[in-house]
């Protein structure tokens, strides 16, 4: 089995009175493709956001390549080889693609927010890796476009794109197939198998269609009301009792 790259151990995150994340360990392995499933409100995001560095969790810790990163902010995370995205694509609207993708390339080499400028060495990296991330999301004849005139399902891939402009070890997805008809929803799959089979990386993903989740993940870990209640395959957690009395139902798990 492959060496583990992020591992939660114990992870309990609260708001007020209120226990969104209670004792949840997780382990990610290199180059896996690992799913969190559960029922709303079952802490699936609030758990993705201590990993991330969005949340620093009120008890557990969290380990990224063996190092402790527990109270390391976001942007640290990113910087050490963490991508991520959101339930909504957290992009700039207004923006080109090509401007997203700059955003982020220059942000990894510490010059935030620069659009124009740099030596001409520097500019024809920045063009030549914006022109690979889009032939990688299938996005380059989106290239001149404004992100809001993008479909939902390229607003996500351009989201996807700007989380490998960091050029992170391992990439968190949220919810990235939520309101995508079913031609979208197979471009993201086909992009989600791609980030593993042909740039090696890691990726962590939250996902509401079971469908999509059995057939792509190695791993699946189910959360419950804050808590664990399931680790293990496909084929394992398809054929839990407890997670199918908790979530996927019978009449699911038989027609996926």
């Amino acid at each position: 089995m492959s060496e583990v790259l992020l591992e939660a151990k114990n992870i309990g995150k609260r708001f007020g009175g209120v226990v969104a994340v209670d004792d949840v360990s997780a382990s990610v392995h290199e180059h896996s493709i690992h799913a969190v499933i559960g029922p709303n409100g079952a802490g699936k995001t609030t758990f993705f956001n201590t990993l991330s560095g969005f949340y620093f969790p009120d008890s557990g810790n969290v380990r990224f390549e063996g190092r402790e990163i527990t109270r390391m902010p976001n942007w640290q995370r990113v910087a050490a080889g963490m991508g991520r995205t959101f339930q909504t694509p957290s992009i700039f609207p207004e923006l080109t693609v090509h401007e997203n993708l700059q955003l982020g390339i220059w942000s990894q080499a510490g010059q935030a927010f620069r659009l124009r400028g740099g030596t001409r060495a520097e500019t024809q990296a920045v063009e030549a890796r914006i022109d690979e991330l889009l032939g990688f999301v299938n996005l380059a004849s989106s290239r001149s476009r404004l992100v809001a005139e993008l479909s939902h399902g390229s607003q996500r891939l351009c989201e996807i794109a700007m989380s490998l402009s960091t050029s992170p070890k391992i990439v968190l997805l949220d919810e990235p197939m939520a309101g995508l008809a079913e031609a979208e929803t197979e471009r993201i799959v086909g992009v989600i198998r791609d980030l593993r089979e042909r740039l090696g990386l890691t990726v962590l993903f939250v996902e509401h269609n079971m469908r999509v989740v059995l057939s792509l993940a190695d791993r699946i870990t189910v959360m419950d009301r804050g808590r664990l209640l399931a680790e293990g395959t496909p084929d394992e957690i398809s054929s839990n009792e407890a997670v199918r009395d908790a979530y996927l139902g019978r009449e699911v798990v038989e027609h996926v």
